[in-house]
């Protein structure tokens, strides 16, 4: 049995995380942990220090954006890859959206999980 790959999601619909949860999880190869308050992210992300970090970019208070330069603002978090979520663009424009070495990836809430899941395996394989 693999090394699980451990995720953190920040997201403020509650039902989206606990769809995602249980659809990652499924692949018998991911753990996910979340949490609904953009507040309590570089907390939650400090403390279990994910293989991958998935960000919602718009959120109530502080979002994704911010939250992922709070991350690489802190030493102990700065390598952590950021995959970021959003239901404000559709799936061809977050494929459209190239991603460059230092910036973040971009998937679609309407995108496959398929799609979720080779991103994620994209973004933390070595």
């Amino acid at each position: 049995m693999g090394k699980h790959t451990r995720i953190v999601l920040i997201d403020d619909d509650q039902d989206a995380c606990d769809l995602l949860k249980v659809q990652l999880e499924a692949t018998g190869r991911m753990d996910v942990s979340y949490s609904t308050k953009s507040k309590e992210a570089v907390a939650i992300i400090s403390r279990e220090l994910p293989d991958i970090a998935i960000l919602d970019i718009n959120m109530p208070g502080t979002h994704g954006v911010e939250l992922s330069s709070m991350l690489a603002a802190n030493e102990a978090t700065a390598a952590i890859p950021i995959l970021y979520l959003s239901g404000m663009v559709t799936p061809d424009e977050a494929e459209g959206m190239a991603t460059g070495e230092n910036r973040p990836s971009l998937i679609s809430k309407g995108s496959p999980v398929e799609e979720l899941i080779a991103a994620i395996d994209n973004l933390t394989s070595p």
